[in-house]
């Protein structure tokens, strides 16, 4: 198989998953929002970078994988989609020091300071929807979403620096570890949530059985990410992140037998995931709380492989659709 024939529709179609197919009724309100921030606040983007990320209608990722929000409960989500892919992005070529920089100052204003007036939308934003989260949401959940978001930071992002500037990629065994961060999805996971009005206590959201659920879910997600991804990634050339990749270098396989392999794996944690959810019904008066935010989960799953399917060009062949930086990191 050549590179322009892959066609990640061959491996993850429409309805792949065994949830609903569905969108939020907010969705055109919300591209408009979006729209406007990359407009007006997000002045350090170039004219470039800021038409390309209005054609990856980031929006309807939100309205996709969270069908059931209100329009005041998606501001803050779509607020965050929109901060977190751009922040990830512009940190593509930046050094380990600055990638540690960005992690401790966006916990910080997360956790409560303030932006000053010098730093940039990707600091003003983060402090604003903290504020809409916080308005509608309990403390534990709060620091639930802080405690993902640097988790996400610290053992993904920069975790790969060092393959990433070695262009060498890890085992597969470290690799499946550090991309279940990388792929930053813990702290939208909990947004299901929100949705459901059951917000799960410490002692549920930390028992090993809903560890291992979480586990598998991002890491479904995130082999999701791979096969969606690969026509951007392999037009850079230098990628090494990516579940396809690894399993090449690691068996000495050919790009069609390791986009199966992928897949394989990919259905492997994602028959896991719903066996467990399945077998383990123990959770007493939380038992409610634990199938919600599983369902939510999965219409999650479901709504971001329609995304990747019909909604975005970030991940057209040659990666022309992607925003690459321009400048070294965001300031």
């Amino acid at each position: 198989m050549r590179p322009e024939e892959f066609k990640s529709s061959n491996y993850l179609p429409l309805n792949y998953y065994p949830w609903p197919n569905l969108v939020n009724s907010h969705i055109e309100q919300m591209g408009r929002d979006m729209d406007s921030w990359i407009d007006n606040d997000y002045t350090f983007l170039t004219d470039v970078q800021k038409v390309k990320y209005k054609k990856m209608r980031l929006h309807a990722c939100t309205a996709c994988m969270w069908p059931d929000l209100t329009y005041e409960q998606a501001i803050p989500c779509n607020r965050f989609m929109l901060q977190y892919v751009v922040l990830d992005d512009q940190l593509e070529h930046s050094s380990l020091q600055e990638i540690q920089q960005q992690r401790i100052r966006c916990t910080a204003i997360l956790k409560g300071d303030q932006p000053g007036p010098d730093e940039n939308a990707l600091y003003q934003h983060l402090a604003i929807l903290r504020n809409e989260f916080r308005a509608f949401m309990p403390e534990i959940w709060m620091e639930r979403f802080i405690n993902y978001f640097y988790q996400s930071f610290r053992y993904g992002i920069e975790l790969e620096y060092s393959f990433k500037v070695t262009n060498l990629p890890p085992s597969l065994s470290l690799f499946q570890v550090i991309r279940e961060f990388s792929v930053l999805m813990r702290p939208y996971l909990i947004f299901g949530e929100i949705e459901s009005g059951l917000v799960l206590p410490n002692h549920i959201i930390e028992h090993p059985i809903i560890q291992k659920i979480i586990s598998l879910i991002v890491r479904v997600v995130a082999w999701q990410n791979d096969i969606h991804s690969l026509p951007k990634e392999m037009a850079k050339g230098t990628e090494v992140f990516n579940l396809i990749f690894v399993l090449q270098r690691e068996y000495h396989l050919s790009l069609e037998e390791a986009c199966a392999e992928a897949l394989r794996i990919h259905n492997a944690d994602l028959e896991e995931m719903i066996a467990l959810h399945r077998d383990y019904r123990e959770f007493g008066e939380y038992q409610e709380h634990v199938d919600k935010f599983i369902y939510y989960a999965g219409v999650g799953l479901q709504g971001v492989n329609t995304f990747y399917l019909q909604e975005t060009e970030r991940y057209l062949h040659g990666g022309v659709g992607f925003a690459w930086p321009e400048e070294k990191s965001p300031r």
